[in-house]
């Protein structure tokens, strides 16, 4: 509860890494098991396709998903997804199309565990509605970045999603990379806290009490190639997908 406290408080909250590892669904305690998990995951991010919609050279993947009475997850695309020009003037109102998270990562354990975990924190949480009043988008993100052209997020400065739960969850990022650090802010002209998401499953999740971004990711020196990757769990109500 100490987490959901914190965001319902502040808009915001840091999940440290170490928590997820603690979840028997992670498995890790079989270390082959674990990191054989990690390692599909994480070549995921290789296949993913250049955002058409934004610039920032980002690559990304994306599904929904939702919960049968078993508690079962299924994945596809069920609703139109796009953004609102109130939250979003670059790009907001353009309905966006991304290829469909292939099942063996839907599938993937860390994945299912994550996501399980996300859903049961929102309704623990309470504000937002049941999970069928609800539209969960999984997004996978890899900034890419090279010395002298930097990967970043659309709106780059401090905004607020269209989504009511954003859950930021760190994959990789790799030594060389710059930049990639949250701001968490109360109104665009002040911030209050600047952090990292530095380990493995470390993360973030924001509501709509407080702005925030993620700075741009540079890449340190010439001729290399940075990255950072991301899984972004939103969880949005149905009625708020506005045009």
């Amino acid at each position: 509860m100490e987490y959901i406290n914190h965001l319902a408080a502040e808009g915001y909250a840091f999940i440290p890494g170490g928590y997820y590892q603690t979840l028997s669904e992670v498995n890790c305690g079989n270390k082959d098991i674990f990191l054989s998990d990690l390692e599909q995951l994480k070549l995921a991010y290789g296949n993913l396709t250049l955002d058409p919609y934004s610039p920032g050279n980002r690559w990304r993947g994306y599904a929904q998903c939702r919960r049968n009475a078993k508690g079962e997850l299924s994945f596809g695309h069920f609703r139109e997804y796009k953004q609102t020009k109130k939250y979003n003037p670059d790009t907001g109102g353009i309905v966006r199309h991304y290829p469909l998270l292939p099942e063996n990562i839907t599938a993937n354990r860390l994945m299912q565990a994550i996501l399980q975990d996300d859903i049961a924190f929102v309704e623990a949480y309470e504000r937002i509605g049941s999970l069928e009043e609800l539209t969960v988008g999984i997004h996978l993100f890899r900034y890419e970045a090279q010395f002298d052209a930097p990967a970043y997020s659309s709106p780059v400065w401090l905004h607020k999603d269209d989504e009511n739960v954003v859950f930021v969850h760190l994959i990789h990022a790799s030594a060389n990379m710059l930049g990639g650090d949250n701001l968490i802010a109360p109104n665009p002209k002040n911030i209050e806290r600047v952090l990292r998401l530095e380990t493995l499953f470390d993360t973030l999740v924001v509501n709509h009490d407080k702005y925030h971004a993620v700075t741009p990711v540079g890449c340190r020196e010439p001729g290399e190639t940075a990255a950072r990757d991301i899984i972004l769990v939103t969880f949005q109500r149905n009625e708020e997908e506005a045009a």
